[in-house]
């Protein structure tokens, strides 16, 4: 597949974002990493080497986000953090993809599928959900990916299954189905 469009991402240094950058590229996009002034030289140096457009801007000034996603077709947000990042950054995201005239937006919502859940449930998720909520009222289209947790999760820093004893970790009740 050959994609030839100008997409942005947003968090472009990151662990996923730097992931996201390299699938569109081997696609054939023209892909524009925004930056804030105090990211990791390193990666934005990384991303230059890899043929990738920078673009430092002000997460909280629309129109340095509009400059930035002038001509693009998607912006692709790969941000974390709690609501000064998931809520407010995104949404100046958002409205600088629309004061641009991109037609679409990718949330940060690489998670399992928060619309089930009721508030309160998991902080984090009612992040996602506040935003997609206000997202879902904008002039803009919009693609949620919901791909569940990370499977890292399964052995790594937080060990669903725990192989050397033999166990799965497991809350409430011990029925539950778990998609893998």
């Amino acid at each position: 597949m050959n994609i030839a469009s100008r997409i942005v991402v947003a968090g472009a240094t990151g662990r996923l974002g730097s992931r996201i950058v390299g699938e569109l590229l081997k696609r054939g996009a023209s892909v524009v990493a925004l930056t804030r002034p105090d990211s990791n030289t390193e990666a934005v140096r990384a991303l230059r080497e890899r043929g990738v457009e920078t673009a430092t801007v002000d997460m909280g000034d629309v129109q340095s986000i509009a400059r930035a996603c002038r001509g693009a077709s998607c912006v692709v947000s790969a941000v974390l953090g709690l609501r000064d990042v998931m809520v407010d950054a995104q949404k100046a995201l958002v409205q600088g993809a629309i004061a641009a005239g991109v037609p679409r937006f990718i949330p940060s919502d690489y998670c399992l599928d928060f619309t089930k859940l009721h508030d309160g449930e998991n902080r984090n998720l009612d992040l996602h959900r506040s935003f997609k909520t206000w997202l879902d009222q904008q002039p803009i289209a919009s693609t949620s990916i919901f791909n569940g947790a990370f499977m890292d999760m399964l052995t790594g820093q937080a060990p669903f299954i725990l192989f050397k004893h033999h166990r799965v970790l497991f809350w409430s009740n011990a029925e539950q189905l778990h998609d893998f």
